[in-house]
């Protein structure tokens, strides 16, 4: 997990510098949306104050599930890796038989197997994570 205080406290203040500038200048009559931006601006500033006050807490907690995480995570991208190229393998062997009896288009057969191959990956990743 990287560290994101940073990024999140620069956006916060520009959003808020954002939000104070459109205020000043914004001479319309109705909502000025100054106040909206203002309001985002000072929840991201608040979110990103809470969350770096806990990550500081719990250095050493959050290292030891980081190694968790890594052996565990390896291990999902393995059994992803090799249930994709199963379902790949059938997928080609059942293209191959249909093209003997019904003309496909190059693209059209390799489109397929993309969307297939993107659905199977993110089914198998959801899988393997619930159940490992």
């Amino acid at each position: 997990m990287k560290n994101l205080f940073i990024q999140r406290l620069l956006s916060a203040t520009l959003i808020l510098l954002l939000g104070f500038i459109q205020i000043n200048l914004d001479a319309s009559e109705g909502f000025n949306f100054g106040y909206a931006m203002l309001f985002i601006g000072g929840i991201i500033l608040l979110i990103s104050m809470i969350s770096y006050i806990k990550s500081r807490n719990n250095k050493s907690l959050e290292n030891e599930m980081l190694k968790e995480y890594d052996e565990r995570d390896i291990l999902i991208d393995g059994k992803v890796a090799h249930s994709s190229m199963h379902f790949l393998m059938y997928e080609i062997l059942i293209i191959m038989f249909l093209t003997n009896f019904v003309v496909i288009p190059t693209n059209t057969a390799l489109v397929i197997v993309l969307i297939s191959l993107i659905i199977s990956e993110f089914c198998s990743r959801k899988y393997y994570n619930h159940a490992l």
